[in-house]
């Protein structure tokens, strides 16, 4: 019997551990409605993808549209999220990659000191996009 107890608790401690984790894609928002409809339909593409490692996938907009960054990162903390990756969708490292991302993350931090948020680097900066960019023009 006692051989079981600690299967039990390594599952349950995984089962936590996927619980509480989230990826939160940010773009920059659109007045284009279809555009912003676009971000959202790819985020739940992603879902099935990272199901694995995120129990949560949202996305979530700087300008333009909602929700927003904060209200996102807000949504997932009221989901018992502790661990949150933020993945900016955006191909160059300008101001809202640089400063507004970052600003935003530090100050949801302040207000939710016991929830882990990590930002990954912006979509253009990954390794395969050269490789991406030369398969979509061929």
């Amino acid at each position: 019997m006692q051989g079981l107890i600690p299967r039990c608790s390594s599952t349950l401690t995984k089962a936590k551990t996927l619980q509480s984790s989230a990826l939160i894609i940010v773009a920059h928002g659109s007045r284009r409605d279809a555009s912003n409809a676009e971000v959202m339909q790819l985020g739940e593409k992603v879902k099935p993808l990272v199901h694995a490692k995120y129990a949560v996938v949202k996305t979530a907009f700087l300008e333009f549209a909602t929700p927003s960054l904060e209200k996102s990162i807000t949504e997932c903390v009221k989901e018992d999220v502790t661990d949150i990756v933020i993945l900016p969708y955006f191909l160059a490292a300008g101001n809202h990659v640089t400063l507004d991302i970052p600003r935003a993350i530090a100050q949801m931090s302040m207000i939710y000191p016991d929830v882990k948020i990590e930002l990954k680097e912006h979509l253009g900066s990954a390794e395969g996009m050269a490789t991406l960019l030369s398969s979509v023009a061929s």
